[in-house]
C-alpha cells in the first residue's frame, strides 16, 4: 500500500507580499520538515517553524488576500472538526483570488475498509490514531475524511475547483482547491 503515487509538492519561499513583506507561500503545520513553504506556521516551538501559533484556534495570523499558495500536509486530521472547518474558512480568507490550497489528507474511508477486511492491525490503527507511542496528544488524529467529505468541507468554506490529485500512499490522498 506504500509509495502508490508521487510525493507532495515541494516547499519554498514565494514572492513577498506587497503589504507586509512576508512570503506569499505559506505552510500550515509543517513542523520540522525541511521541505516546507515559508512562513511555516505551527504550534511546535522547534527549528523550522517561523510563526508559532495554535491552529486549533481556528485562525491564521495573516491578513486577508495575503497568500498565493497554502500547503497543509496532514494538518486537517490533527484538528477537531470545528477547528478544521474554521481553518478552511481562514485559508479561503488568507488566499489571494485565484490562489491555491494544497493538502494531503488521510483517507478514512479506505482505512475503515482495511480494518473491516484485515481486522484490527497496527498499520491501519496508526492511520487513524497516528501512533501508539505518541507522548503527547498533538500526534493523534482528531477527525477523519473521505474524498467526498473533504471536498464538501472545502466547497462549504468557499473554494471552487476542488481537485483530487491522486494518492501518495493508498491511505492518503492529495488535493488542491482554488479561491
Amino acid at each position: 500500500w506504500q509509495a502508490h503515487g508521487g510525493p507532495p509538492i515541494p516547499g519554498g519561499t514565494g514572492p513577498p507580499c506587497p503589504s507586509c513583506k512576508v512570503s506569499t507561500w505559506v505552510e500550515l503545520g509543517g513542523g520540522a520538515s525541511p521541505d516546507v513553504n515559508r512562513p511555516n506556521i505551527d504550534i511546535a516551538s522547534i527549528s523550522g517553524v517561523d510563526i508559532l501559533h495554535d491552529l486549533e484556534s481556528g485562525t491564521i495570523p495573516l491578513h486577508d488576500d495575503h497568500a498565493e499558495r497554502i500547503k497543509a500536509i496532514h494538518l486537517i486530521n490533527h484538528l477537531t472538526r470545528d477547528a478544521a472547518r474554521a481553518i478552511l474558512r481562514e485559508c479561503y480568507r488568507v488566499l489571494q483570488p485565484g490562489g491555491s490550497l494544497y493538502m494531503m489528507v488521510s483517507d478514512l474511508e479506505f482505512v475503515v475498509q482495511r480494518l473491516a477486511e484485515d481486522g484490527i492491525r497496527d498499520e491501519w490503527l496508526t492511520c487513524v490514531y497516528h501512533g501508539p507511542n505518541d507522548a503527547d496528544r498533538m500526534g493523534f488524529h482528531k477527525w477523519g475524511y473521505s474524498w467526498a467529505t473533504i471536498k464538501t468541507e472545502l466547497e462549504t468554506a468557499g473554494f471552487s475547483h476542488v481537485s483530487h490529485l491522486g494518492y501518495y500512499n493508498r491511505w492518503e490522498f492529495k488535493l488542491e482547491a482554488r479561491k
